[in-house]
């Protein structure tokens, strides 16, 4: 099974590019969601309340995208989990005999995760559409910018990936690209 990585920054457009792959029978691993029921684990919340003193996402994220040393003690509480259950939903694929899996990994070469995967796909969009979708979802300028610039520059990214999509444009434009790039992937 080959397994593709998506990644891109943040408000580039990730989930609408995984939408895509999704719709054309592809199996999935949403990232962004198994963070979220992490954040509901028993276990995770004491470990998350020793260090932060809440369990409150939107605080944790105003405390870590100010701290890259709290950012990394997150890191080092949830990407173990997150990759564990990773494995086990690439493991049902490989049982299902799929030919071909996407993993959505905003953070994959902050975390040194390139090498798990066999391809990179990162998606693209400037810094001002990315901080206008941010803004459309209600999250101030301030800790957008925060955010933004706590991950690696997408010209390093953009550098690192096999392929492109570019999430710039319309909706239509963009999963065109993603339909293209998925046939040529299951070749």
């Amino acid at each position: 099974m080959k397994l593709i990585a998506l990644t891109g920054n943040i408000g580039s457009g990730k989930t609408t590019v995984l939408k895509f792959v999704r719709s054309m029978l592809v199996p999935v691993v949403d990232s962004d969601k198994i963070v979220a029921l992490l954040y509901k684990d028993i276990e995770v919340q004491k470990k998350i309340l020793l260090i932060f003193g809440t369990c409150k996402r939107d605080e944790i994220a105003s405390i870590i995208f100010s701290s890259p040393s709290k950012r990394r003690k997150l890191e080092k509480i949830l990407h173990p989990l997150v990759w564990r259950a990773v494995k086990k939903k690439l493991s049902v694929f490989r049982k299902r005999g799929a030919e071909l899996a996407v993993v959505e990994v905003p953070l994959l070469f902050e975390a040194s995760w390139e090498k798990r995967f066999d391809s990179v796909l990162f998606v693209r969009a400037s810094k001002k559409k990315c901080l206008e979708r941010l803004a459309e979802k209600g999250l101030a300028r301030k800790h957008a910018l925060l955010r933004w610039n706590a991950q690696l520059p997408s010209k390093k990214k953009i550098k690192r990936a096999h392929y492109i999509i570019d999430n710039g444009k319309t909706p239509a434009n963009t999963k065109k690209q993603v339909l293209l790039l998925i046939k040529d992937l299951m070749k």
